[in-house]
């Protein structure tokens, strides 16, 4: 059970549901809220598309009002020729009562409100200093002039909207409507929306929050602050710096902290003014449903790994008891499995000592069918030997001393030319024991049909041979190779027995790191159902009495001992082809390479 419990927790199984467990809620987690970010954008569009619209046509709703005023006769006749302005007044009052704005007054040329919609009331704006507001400098010059800013009076805040009044394309006055915001701030707020208008300053001088009225989302220097109070802009207000910081988010969602808060923040600016407003979307829903679906999701995979580990558990408990009932049975089998491998070891030893035995017979056999070429080999040097010595004889009784040399020369010569016939022999038949030496394959070949020379003549076979010129170097035993050749050359010889003038082809070639014998003859081929197991021991194609199916199974387990690759095949249209594939030795190797 120790090695179980090992296995069990060490599994990578386990360690990819751990993976699991912990990653999965995460990237769904991360993919929801990737999906409820664009939700929101597209949401946080469209409202602030709807309260930019909403303050754009609350602003342009009374943009029309100065200009109604300054057009009226009675405003020009009041300014030109003065006298009573209880009836202007009333006429502004009317105006303001109408329109719904928040109040209507007339500006002399010096600054001073001449008249006003609020005369009746306290803290009215009659006799007021204004010269030094940039709406009434605006209309003085001549153009529409808008401006933000907190009443000198009652400090309430608004938007002003100032024109001029002309009489004969002169400015006698101005005309000017304030318009107050904070209704449609009370709306925001009552809606539950988070909104803010900043003005050029960075001042906030429009929001669903009041407590963030009049903060900045920069800080201003002294100079600044200086120039806003000067134009008495938020002339009761500090213009503190609201803890703000912005980011982007997946490369399109814009984030905002304020403080502890956290927002997606949307902003565009309002056309017409250098104002920019901005809608605020909580972050609380979002992180809520992100937390919620990757408990949700981590709750399911939880459960997956728990019942998945459970069910794993109780097939490994079935596992061990079946494990240990056959426990006994096991060691058993390991037992006679070891009794049966020690048997194979000792077969395979006997085998292999077979083997040579075979092989060596085959040597011997052969040597047997090789007797008459050697005698013809032998015969012929032996008769001329026998000449120049009875030559030599005669020389020595006529004293001709000066031709003996020349005469025990050409004996010497025939004395080494049956020693190497009988050194071809002496090779062949003797057991080698260099089994992986460096070899040249041509110098085999040549070897091998040397000791075949007087079949080939016997039988009046042609051969047609065809090598490279330069080396081809393998690894093994050449004797055993010049047995498989040997034996291919005898087979051969055999097979064209009745085919009119015979043929034998050898090539040798080098094609990769490999180099291929290729053996082919003209005889009438191979039986479908012989060539399937012509390797196989005691499977020939030779008449009854010529063969006993060896020579081709001891020649297969040569070329592969030399791990190399035997093959045959039919040849078109007639005959038989083998194949021989011997991988070069590594030297070689690299030299082809070059």
């Amino acid at each position: 059970m120790k090695g179980f419990n090992e296995t069990r927790f060490n599994s990578p199984t386990v360690v990819l549901g751990i993976f699991l467990l912990i990653g999965l809620p995460f990237i769904v987690g991360l993919l929801v809220q990737y999906d409820y970010l664009q939700d929101l954008e597209q949401v946080s569009e469209e409202r602030l598309t709807l309260y930019e619209m909403t303050l754009d046509s609350e602003l342009r709703k009374y943009e029309y009002l100065p200009y109604l005023i300054s057009e009226n006769g009675m405003v020009t006749n009041f300014l030109n020729r003065g006298g009573e302005g209880v009836p202007i007044n009333r006429f502004l009052k009317r105006v303001n009562t109408i329109a719904e704005s928040s109040v209507v007054y007339i500006i002399g040329t010096d600054g001073i409100v001449r008249a006003a919609s609020n005369w009746d009331r306290p803290n009215a704006f009659i006799g007021l200093d204004l010269g030094f507001r940039p709406y009434f400098k605006d209309a003085m010059a001549g153009r529409q002039g808008t401006f933000f800013g907190v009443g000198i009076t009652r400090g309430e805040p608004g938007i002003y909207i100032s024109h001029p009044i002309k009489d004969q394309d002169k400015v006698i006055g101005v005309a000017v409507a304030k318009i107050a915001l904070s209704p449609l701030e009370h709306l925001w707020k009552e809606g539950g929306e988070t909104l803010l208008v900043t003005d050029s300053n960075g001042v906030i001088v429009l929001t669903s929050r009041p407590s963030w009225k009049y903060m900045t989302l920069t800080p201003l220097d002294a100079g600044m602050i200086r120039e806003i109070h000067a134009r008495e802009h938020y002339p009761k207000y500090q213009l503190q710096h609201l803890p703000w910081r912005s980011r982007t988010r997946f490369g399109f969602v814009r984030e905002a902290t304020i403080g502890a808060e956290r927002f997606l923040l949307n902003t565009r600016g309002i056309p017409g003014t250098d104002w920019r407003i901005s809608y605020l979307t909580p972050q609380g829903p979002l992180w809520e449903r992100t937390l919620g679906v990757s408990l949700t999701t981590f709750v399911v995979l939880g459960l997956a790994v728990l019942t998945r580990l459970f069910l794993r558990e109780r097939r490994q408990r079935q596992i061990s008891r079946q494990q240990a009932v056959e426990a006994n049975h096991i060691r058993d089998i390991n037992r006679k499995l070891a009794q049966e491998v020690e048997e194979r070891k000792r077969t395979e030893h006997e085998l292999r000592a077979a083997q040579e035995e075979l092989v060596q017979a085959g040597k011997l056999a052969a040597l047997g069918e090789m007797a008459t070429a050697i005698a013809h080999e032998l015969n012929q040097p032996i008769a001329a030997t026998k000449t120049y010595i009875a030559s030599c004889r005669l020389m020595l009784r006529r004293n001709k001393l000066e031709d003996l040399d020349p005469t025990l020369i050409k004996v010497s010569e025939l004395g080494d030319r049956m020693a190497k016939v009988t050194g071809q022999l002496k090779s062949f038949a003797r057991r080698t024991t260099d089994k992986n030496i460096e070899f040249d394959l041509r110098q085999a070949i040549k070897e091998a049909l040397n000791l075949m020379k007087h079949q080939f003549l016997v039988e009046n076979c042609d051969l047609k041979l065809s090598m490279p010129g330069q080396p081809v170097l393998v690894r093994g035993d050449r004797m055993r190779m010049e047995q498989v050749l040997i034996n291919l050359f005898r087979n051969g010889l055999d097979a064209l027995q009745e085919t009119p003038s015979p043929l034998i082809g050898v090539r040798l070639s080098v094609e990769g790191d490999k180099a291929t014998i290729h053996v082919w003859d003209n005889g009438p081929g191979i039986a479908k159902e012989v060539g399937k197991k012509i390797f196989e021991p005691f499977v020939t194609t030779k008449k009854e009495g010529i063969g006993v199916g060896l020579g081709l199974s001891i020649s297969y387990k040569i070329v592969k001992e030399m791990k190399g690759d035997f093959r045959v095949a039919n040849r078109e249209p007639c005959g038989a082809e083998f194949y021989v594939h011997l991988p070069l030795s590594k030297p070689q190797q690299d030299d082809n390479r070059s």
